[in-house]
C-alpha cells in the first residue's frame, strides 16, 4: 500500500498532553471546526500569536 505524503504533514511535531477545563475544551473544539483546523493547530496559531504580542511588549 502506498501512502501520499501531504506537503503540510511535519515528521518532526512533537506530541504534548494537557488539561484544559471543559469549557475551553469546547471552546477549542467549535473555532477549530469552523474555521477547518485541528485543535492542535488552533493551539499552534496561538501560541505564535502569543510569542509576536511578546516580542510587541
Amino acid at each position: 500500500m502506498i501512502l501520499e505524503r501531504r506537503d503540510d504533514v511535519d515528521n518532526h511535531k512533537k506530541r504534548l498532553t494537557i488539561t484544559i477545563s471543559p469549557n475551553i475544551y469546547e471552546e477549542l473544539e467549535k473555532l477549530a471546526k469552523e474555521k477547518g483546523l485541528s485543535k492542535s493547530a488552533m493551539l499552534t496559531i496561538a501560541f505564535e500569536n502569543y510569542k509576536k504580542g511578546q516580542k510587541n511588549a
